[in-house]
């Protein structure tokens, strides 16, 4: 999140459900800071203190609601970890989120800037906390590790990117199965 002034949290939350409401409603471009801070009860000052863009409100407020939506639970299992991660990953897809998500980054393939705090506020904090669970992985003996994690980190995710943006196939909560069936047996540690 943004740093500046120490914020009045109530007013923050406000805020951030303003902004996520109102890119639920229409294209993520067409809400200005103005909108968001007459749904907030804020002033717009409040909002410029705190974030220093439109897009970064909107990508925090996209990041607090979808780190709600797909939790990463911490077993001693990283293969149904994934698994249940990517099922968490597909319903978020599949809800009106996917379509701000969506909405978010083709905004960002034309404005560099939108480009970069996509990748800092939204993408990073996952891949971060996909990383630990590899890293976990590892840890237990599950997991290869001799692998390039983000290159497997693209193979785990990527069908599920793919189609969303691409949208060539439904995702289904099935595909959670079929994708780790898919990409284990070749980052799976070898059984002694």
């Amino acid at each position: 999140m943004a740093r500046g002034r120490t914020r009045d949290e109530d007013a923050e939350r406000r805020v951030l459900e303003a902004a996520f409401e109102l890119v639920g409603s229409r294209p993520p471009g067409e809400v200005g800071i103005n909108d968001i801070a007459a749904a907030a009860n804020v002033a717009k000052q409040t909002i410029y203190r705190w974030w220093p863009s439109r897009t970064a409100v909107i990508l925090d407020a996209l990041v607090v609601g979808t780190m709600r939506a797909t939790p990463f639970r911490e077993t001693d299992d990283i293969r149904a970890d994934f698994e249940a991660h990517l099922r968490t990953v597909i319903k978020l897809f599949n809800s009106p989120t996917g379509r701000i998500v969506r909405e978010m980054l083709a905004e960002a393939h034309t404005d560099p800037t939108i480009a970069d705090e996509f990748r800092q506020r939204f993408w990073q904090p996952r891949r971060d906390l996909s990383q630990a669970r590899l890293r976990r992985g590892i840890e237990l003996g599950q997991i290869r590790d001799d692998l390039d994690h983000e290159i497997v980190l693209d193979a785990i995710y990527g069908p599920l990117w793919t189609r969303l943006m691409i949208g060539h196939l439904p995702l289904r909560a099935a595909d959670a199965a079929r994708v780790t069936d898919a990409i284990w047996p070749g980052i799976a540690a070898a059984r002694a």
